[in-house]
């Protein structure tokens, strides 16, 4: 069906450009990998006309009016090529190419002779398998964490760019990319790079042709809350959204449940949690679907909250760790804060009376130490005895205490 309606878009193409400019020029047609693909070929039918197509000059299939096949076309397109034979009377010679591949891409030639004229028409053809998802995971796999974004299945291999918000230095953050292709040719492409902590992760795959951009972001962030109290949980993409749809969902140990959605669009939302949440921003503006979470509950409402933001071709994705905080706990520790200054003084005041008491003692002990000290010294000075004659000190009656005092 989709082959069908792009081949009736060409050959309407053709027929205008070609009846305002008498010429006809080449035909740009992308064929879908592994689908069915139309080349469109227009002309003056006169009803002896015999079909040519070509691809690169080598000839992939002929037909004559009246006669059906000519030539064996060449091995690769054996059974896989065919015209609408019932309108080729009505001047309509479009091939039709049977699961397209990359074997197919290049330039066709439809040459179309007849008695009258002959006229030649030129396709250009790509082959394309589009880009339909886009994963950007957190793993482990390397022994340290990393952000890996991945898309599969894609032909040719697409562009993938994967960055942070801020930017750090490529040489943080080790950036690696791997191309890989299966059997039928077609890419699975990966780019990884390290994780650090409070960033936003970004990833763009552009298609080979750049007809496809995807974009996609990856945060994961922790906060802490009181129970009772009222608080938001952030959920901002980078980039503006239109026509988006919001999810938020909650997971607690193993078990996991959609708590909020809500479509721009519609303007529709539902909720399984109806007076616990609400969206900060009215209607999501831009992007915004941060969500309040009203009077928590410790056990109730500590776990993790996913938030994802889908809109056409780009998705962003918050999970937030969040621990509630029960009201015992809080007062417990208010009322630690407020005995610490106490506390903190009276240690520091008996320390300082302790210290006094110590020092008086060291001082007593060392004046009666040094007391002690000089009597020893004058007791053991030397003891003169005075002439009375003369009142100075006899040399021969000079005597030490120890001498003096010996005991006759």
């Amino acid at each position: 069906m989709a082959a069908a309606h792009s081949w009736t878009l060409n050959l309407i193409l053709v027929w205008i450009i070609a009846d305002t400019t008498g010429k006809t020029p080449d035909v740009q047609v992308t064929c879908m990998f592994s689908e069915d693909c139309v080349l469109p070929c227009v002309f003056d039918a006169v009803g002896d006309e015999i079909v040519y197509w070509f691809r690169q000059d080598v000839l992939i299939h002929s037909y004559k009016h009246g006669s059906g096949l000519l030539d064996r076309p060449d091995q690769h397109y054996n059974g896989r090529t065919s015209l609408f034979t019932e309108v080729i009377s009505s001047g309509n010679a479009s091939l039709h190419i049977q699961k397209s591949g990359p074997q197919d891409r290049g330039k066709y030639r439809c040459l179309v002779t007849s008695s009258r004229e002959t006229s030649e028409h030129f396709i250009i053809v790509k082959v394309e398998a589009p880009i339909c998802s886009v994963s950007l995971e957190t793993t482990r796999l390397s022994g340290f964490e990393e952000v890996i974004c991945s898309t599969r299945d894609v032909y040719p291999a697409p562009r993938v760019t994967l960055f942070t918000e801020p930017a750090v230095l490529p040489d943080a953050l080790k950036t690696f990319t791997r191309k890989t292709s299966d059997e039928q040719g077609r890419y699975s492409v990966e780019s990884k790079i390290r994780k650090l902590e409070d960033l936003t992760y970004i990833c763009l795959v552009q298609s080979f042709y750049r007809s496809q951009t995807w974009k996609t972001s990856l945060q994961e962030k922790e906060i802490f809350s009181v129970e009772s109290q009222d608080f938001n949980i952030p959920c901002k993409a980078p980039w503006k959204l239109q026509n988006f749809t919001l999810t938020w969902s909650f997971t607690k140990g193993h078990k996991s449940s959609t708590i909020y959605t809500y479509d721009s669009l519609t303007q529709l939302s539902s909720s399984v949690w109806k007076e616990k949440v609400q969206l900060v921003t009215p209607r999501g503006q831009g992007g915004d679907g941060s969500l309040q979470l009203r009077n928590p509950l410790s056990l109730e409402h500590t776990g993790t909250y996913t938030c994802i933001l889908s809109a056409l071709q780009t998705k962003h994705e918050v999970r937030t760790r969040v621990n509630i905080i029960p009201m015992t706990a809080k007062r417990l520790s208010e009322s630690s804060t407020q005995w610490w200054i106490p506390a903190a003084v009276i240690t520091v005041l008996a320390v300082t009376i302790v210290a006094a008491i110590i020092g008086t003692i060291k001082c007593k002990v060392g004046c009666s130490k040094s007391n002690q000290t000089q009597v020893e010294a004058a007791e053991m000075q030397p003891i003169r005895v005075t002439d009375a004659n003369s009142g100075a000190p006899s040399e021969d009656t000079c005597l030490t205490e120890e001498i003096a005092n010996r005991p006759v």
